[in-house]
């Protein structure tokens, strides 16, 4: 007990300035009032507020009973909303932001990482399938939104159920299973025409139920999806269209699933998910050429980049009733090959126009500046497109024996866990025809002449290539233990203890490192102990308090091998003699006080007020002259902050939904790679925690407050069941700079600057017609085009200042307004 009253103070005292709110709220709470109410019996169901059966603590129960703070929607609620993937959740989930420069990287609660394992683990049923960030482009596969069951956002560390990368939170997909006894269909199509740009599709349909009654069950499912673009694409050189609405999106999705029940206490369930997405290029614009209010958006990327992305996950699940305790297992193979990239003719020419031309000597020569792309005579047609592939084979195999009886006073699980991960990273700047752009600039002079070094044989065209094969080995052994002190008050008690290996070899080269190709190899290996320390207190039936010490943690890693000439100013700069070799394990230690309140089924409230502590950062460091990124260990950061989600049935008819998080995620020292460096931290006290982007200088800080509305009103029409619905969402500007906005900082970019807040509106308004329903929506109602984040090019050497008006800018924003129809059959 004595540890308990000493952590929360700890939290009380941290939180400092945190919203009074949410304390108020806590203490306030409906339950308050009745805290010498009976608590034992069931809560009350009446009322038109549904419950929600969820499985975050890998054991079936109603989301108001949780002892942790989650976010659950099931695919009617996705339905409901317009969800169709996890940008979408997000909006409707406190405390979460999500990149949608193309990295899919999510923040949960501030906790993110631009470099290393994730923060953020993400589950489809019971497979992990995030990824390790081994150099650039660390881009999540996101399972689309398409016969669900229900997705949940878990928030805060959950290292002792989930394991390494759990830091920030949990996202899990769970799939529709299979019945033995009940035949299901689910089926969805869409029509939507975007504002200034091209329509979007959509058709799928899901079907399952019993094959032979009572012993095997069997559930398929198929969609197609097409995002029509908005952004047209011109060639930089000539301003001519090269394809108009350019961005456009096409993803298929099957499914099939098996359910036998060989006798009453064992089941079998194999299954296999397979998802390809095409990207046809990225959605970004230059304002430079562009004009959102009028509608028009022009990308002047000089190579169009396709993003296709394939991953299919097999999976056996055997469950047995063994009386006494539940027997697991999931056995699953992951297998995912993806195409990313970034746009490498600008990177080269902002590159090589600081020592190649008369750009760095007079300045009327500069390949790449503020107005756009300069080629010289003889390379207009000079290209030079990057791209990264990244492959995952990740064998998972997880065995759990839990308690049977629910109702026991004493509720168990423990468990092992196998996971080996291998991972590829293939990047390469295709540069065919850099002898047409060194003939051009210094006649006379070849490739070797400039760089020293020409092509690898084994990579003829490549001006830069980095090849990377690791493998991540984790073994783990968990167990949590849920013991009833009494009737109303409970007590958790969990830990995991993991070995985690890491190991890669890679291969590096090119002209551009001056330097012959090079070959590499690294290792780590460490363990880990995550434990979790909760209480939970029914104050009654309807009102539930908890509190919840847990630790997260991310294992370690080790760096590909720098170009020492490339990136010797840079080196000089931080102080040490090359990139570190390794970089350690990180972990957050998190405090949580919440509540989760029902009043007459009328008002349902789940809120929750949080300190975290996160040890040891891995962060990716971009030196400014040579760009070529490598992960340290940066010190120490805090987020704390409150989340409130509330469920309010007004009347019958008229509900309402709020969501709001406020978060102040940020370093708490000033931190250096060397004790040499004299210049200045890489990252300094209160700088705050940035999260990767897909571009050299994007990324946004966490947004402080985030509040989503949404009000809906059912009624009949004409004695069909009908419904109108209207979202609405605020991210707040950021209070706090990154590393890369501090001018104290050696990251510090004076081009960067903090995006503005945004607003975003949505209405929907639909009629059931049997096991028929028909909506029709408008996404982004004001059409806002707010900038919600960027980068720019290398600064030129004509620029004193590196100011922002002084280089290409690149941006993204949402869709532009789009008005839809969607059919809807349930049955």
């Amino acid at each position: 007990m004595r540890l308990i009253q000493d952590s929360r103070s700890v939290v009380t005292r941290a939180l400092g300035r945190a919203p009074y709110a949410a304390l108020a709220l806590l203490a306030c709470a409906p339950g308050a009032s009745r805290a010498q109410e009976q608590a034992s019996g069931t809560q009350s169901t009446a009322g038109p507020l549904q419950e929600v059966i969820v499985t975050a603590t890998r054991r079936e129960e109603s989301l108001s009973k949780v002892p942790i703070s989650v976010t659950a929607l099931t695919q009617e609620s996705l339905d409901d909303r317009g969800v169709k993937d996890f940008s979408e959740v997000a909006r409707f989930t406190p405390g979460v932001n999500f990149d949608n420069s193309g990295t899919n990287n999510i923040s949960i609660r501030g906790i993110s990482g631009s470099g290393g394992a994730g923060t953020t683990g993400i589950y489809l049923d019971d497979t992990p399938i995030q990824m390790r960030a081994l150099a650039f482009n660390p881009d999540e596969a996101l399972p689309k939104s398409f016969d669900i069951d229900r997705v949940e956002v878990l928030r805060g560390p959950q290292g002792t159920l989930f394991g390494a990368g759990s830091e920030g939170g949990t996202v899990r997909y769970i799939t529709t299973q299979p019945s033995l006894t009940k035949t299901s269909i689910y089926g969805r199509s869409e029509f939507s025409s975007t504002q200034y740009g091209d329509p979007s599709y959509e058709a799928g349909a899901a079907v399952g139920g019993p094959l032979v009654q009572g012993t095997f069950g069997a559930r398929f499912a198929v969609s197609y999806r097409h995002d029509g673009g908005w952004i047209d694409r011109i060639d930089p050189v000539t301003l001519q269209t090269v394809q108009k609405k350019a961005n456009y999106n096409d993803t298929w999705l099957l499914r099939l699933a098996g359910l036998w029940a060989p006798n009453d206490k064992w089941t079998i369930t194999p299954g296999i998910y397979y998802q390809n997405q095409q990207k046809n290029d990225i959605a970004n614009y230059w304002p430079l050429y562009s004009d959102p209010s009028s509608g028009r958006f022009v990308n002047g990327d000089p190579s169009r980049r396709a993003t296709p992305d394939k991953f299919y996950l097999t999976s056996l699940r055997i469950q047995g009733d063994l009386g006494p305790a539940q027997l697991i297992s999931n056995t699953s193979y992951y297998h995912r090959r993806e195409q990313s990239g970034y746009e490498g003719t600008l990177y080269n020419l902002g590159f090589y126009q600081t020592f190649m031309g008369d750009c760095p000597v007079g300045g009327t020569g500069c390949l790449l500046d503020n107005t756009g792309v300069h080629l010289p005579a003889g390379a207009m047609d000079y290209r030079s497109p990057s791209t990264v592939d990244n492959g995952q084979q990740n064998i998972t195999q997880e065995i759990r024996l839990q308690s049977g009886d629910s109702n026991a006073r004493l509720l168990w699980t423990t468990g092992v866990f196998l996971g080996v991960n291998r991972q590829s990273y293939l990047e390469q700047i295709h540069d065919p025809q850099l002898q047409e752009l060194v003939t051009a600039l210094m006649p006379g002079s070849g490739i070797v002449d400039v760089f020293g070094v020409g092509y690898d044989p084994s990579f003829p065209t490549d001006s830069y290539f980095l090849k990377t094969n690791a493998k991540d080995e984790q073994y783990a052994l968990f167990g949590e233990l849920n013991y009833g002190f009494t009737d109303r008050l409970k007590g958790t008690l969990g830990a995991r203890f993991s070995r985690n290996k890491y190991s890669f070899d890679t291969l590096t080269g090119g002209p551009q490192l001056f330097a012959p190709t090079a070959p590499g190899s690294g290792s780590n290996q460490e363990n880990a102990f995550t434990p979790r320390v909760g209480l939970q207190f029914q104050a009654d039936p309807s009102d539930m308090y908890y509190f919840t010490y847990a630790k997260g943690y991310r294992p370690g890693g080790a760096n590909n091998p720098l170009p020492p000439v490339a990136c010797a100013q840079d080196f000089q700069s931080f102080g040490i003699a090359s990139a570190p070799t390794t970089f350690n394990s990180d972990s957050v230690n998190s405090f949580e006080v919440g509540a989760k309140n029902n009043i007459a089924n009328r008002v349902r409230i789940a809120s929750s007020i949080y300190y975290i502590r996160w040890n040891n950062i891995q962060q990716t460091v971009v030196p400014p002259v040579c760009q070529i990124s490598f992960i340290d260990n940066l010190g120490q950061a805090v987020a704390k902050g409150a989340d409130v989600q509330a469920d309010i049935a007004l009347t019958e008819r008229f509900t309402v939904e709020l969501a709001a998080g406020y978060t102040d995620a940020r370093y708490s020292r000033d931190s250096r790679l060397s004790a040499n460096s004299a210049t200045g931290p890489v990252v300094a006290n209160g700088d705050a925690i940035t999260s990767v982007a897909s571009e050299l200088g994007g990324g946004q800080p966490t947004a402080p407050v985030s509040v989503t509305a949404g009000l809906e009103y059912k009624f009949s029409a004409f004695s069909h069941a009908s419904f109108v619905r209207a979202d609405a969402e605020y991210y707040a500007r950021a209070k706090w700079s990154t590393p890369g906005q501090d001018p104290n900082t050696l990251q510090f970019d004076p081009a960067s600057f903090v995006v503005p807040g945004t607003t975003r509106a949505s209405v929907r308004g639909g009629v059931d017609f049997g096991s028929w329903q028909l909506a029709a929506f408008v996404d982004n109602l004001t059409n806002a085009h707010p900038v919600t984040d960027y980068n720019y090019t290398i600064c030129p050497p004509t620029s004193a200042t590196c100011a922002g008006s002084d280089r290409l800018q690149r941006a993204y924003t949402f869709r532009p307004r789009t008005f839809g129809i969607t059919a809807i059959f349930r049955q």
